[in-house]
């Protein structure tokens, strides 16, 4: 009984968790960027009030990182997102067998429990504004609640932004 409460715990953990990937130039000096703006003509896929959200948790987040919001940046960041509907993952196993003589036959299907699940993937670009180059990106997934109330899709944000700026700037190889 111990070992189903955990494999359900640790299931349950899983599913809120934030799946995040990131890239960026070798070659770039991160300590050199000290300022940044949003890309004037953003177009994050967000309505007008997740967008709010989203350029405001990512100000209080890159100010305590020590970035300084400026008309004159040295780097853009963009943001774009995708919303992805999948059936839901989890199902219950069917399976019906028998046999006799030493001859087995059996029969197994899932059956889906639960609604389709809503992910977010929300991508994040820093841009060299002096090379009009990108230097940094972060790409993170989370489910999603599309009819969440504001305050539980301000706090999906400031989650799924800390974790995207968490190994920003990267760390140097040495």
């Amino acid at each position: 009984m111990k070992h189903i409460t955990l494999f359900f715990l640790v299931l349950l953990i899983s599913c809120g968790s934030t799946h995040t990937a990131y890239d960026y130039d070798e070659q770039q000096d991160f300590s050199m960027y000290k300022t940044y703006a949003f890309y004037p003509e953003m177009s994050s896929g967000l309505n007008d009030l997740d967008q709010k959200r989203l350029l405001m948790v990512t100000e209080a987040v890159m100010q305590s990182k020590g970035f300084a919001k400026s008309e004159t940046p040295d780097i853009y960041m963009n943001f774009k997102t995708i919303i992805n509907k999948t059936p839901s993952r989890n199902s219950i196993g069917v399976g019906v067998g028998g046999g006799s003589g030493g001859i087995g036959i059996g029969v197994g299907g899932s059956i889906p429990i639960g609604g389709p699940e809503t992910f977010l993937e929300l991508t994040i670009d820093f841009v060299d504004v002096k090379k009009d180059e990108l230097v940094w990106q972060a790409i993170a997934e989370k489910r999603f609640h599309p009819n969440a109330s504001p305050d539980t899709r301000t706090n999906f944000f400031q989650k799924i932004i800390e974790k995207s700026l968490i190994k920003y700037p990267p760390k140097k190889k040495k």
